[in-house]
């Protein structure tokens, strides 16, 4: 799959995306540093006051493609980003990320990042990630069990743990989180690793503050590991391509 480009391009995850397509990556292993370096960087403008809020909502977007690139590299073929889904609440639903890219969903994803530097517009004061992850947590919650309801036909339900492991397409999410304290980190740990009871599995790429508001550090947490949530969704993908 071609990188894809944003309004707001910035060219560390612009190479990252580059790097990816051309080098055929499948481990977030392998690039989680350089997407740590490119954040960090990212984060730097903004909490200079050098962009704005409008141009810092690219960042997700760029988690989002990191994510679809490493998808695709592992499947060898398309896996589509930002689509519409047919949906029992909605006639059509958002999706992040979806396998098969035509026809209906074997598996699919959605993708969140919470969390901000300091900023001027915001006081110099940081955005903790579990100032949204409430909110968050609940959409994707609930969109897993919308489509899940939508593609899956009538049949008995053992129990509620059962049929969100076994209703077709499978969800899995996976989330960006810039943890501006310990209590901020534990908190979105908690929350996440519940969000396990709705999603057939959950990966965190958890970063934290060290010397300075952007300079950061990796936290690693096994139940909400990036690569086992990424080959869970490339397994289902596999799985389904070979039939």
């Amino acid at each position: 799959m071609s990188p894809r480009t944003t309004p707001a391009q910035f060219e560390p995850f612009e190479t990252l995306l580059r790097n990816i397509h051309d080098q055929r990556i499948t481990s977030w292993a392998e690039i989680e540093l350089d997407f740590l370096d490119a954040t960090s960087a990212f984060d730097t403008l903004y909490a200079t006051g050098k962009k704005d809020k409008g141009w810092y909502q690219a960042k997700a977007r760029y988690f989002n493609d990191v994510l679809v690139a490493l998808i695709s590299s592992a499947v060898d073929q398309p896996v589509r980003a930002r689509s519409k889904k047919r949906s029992i609440l909605f006639e059509k639903i958002d999706i992040d990320l979806c396998y098969p890219e035509i026809g209906d969903p074997v598996v699919c994803g959605e993708a969140k990042q919470l969390g901000a530097p300091p900023h001027p517009g915001n006081n110099l004061t940081g955005r903790p990630a579990n100032q949204d992850i409430h909110k968050r947590v609940r959409e994707v919650a609930l969109t897993s069990m919308d489509i899940k309801a939508a593609h899956t036909g009538p049949r008995q339900i053992e129990s509620f743990g059962h049929w969100v492991s076994t209703a077709t397409p499978a969800y899995i999410s996976f989330w960006a989180l810039r943890a501006d304290t310990p209590q901020d980190l534990d908190s979105c740990r908690s929350i996440l690793y519940s969000l396990r009871n709705y999603c057939n599995q959950v990966g965190a790429f958890v970063y934290e503050p060290t010397t300075g508001a952007t300079d950061y550090t990796v936290k690693h947490f096994r139940e909400l590991s990036m690569d086992t949530a990424l080959n869970e969704f490339v397994q289902r993908s596999v799985s389904a391509a070979s039939r």
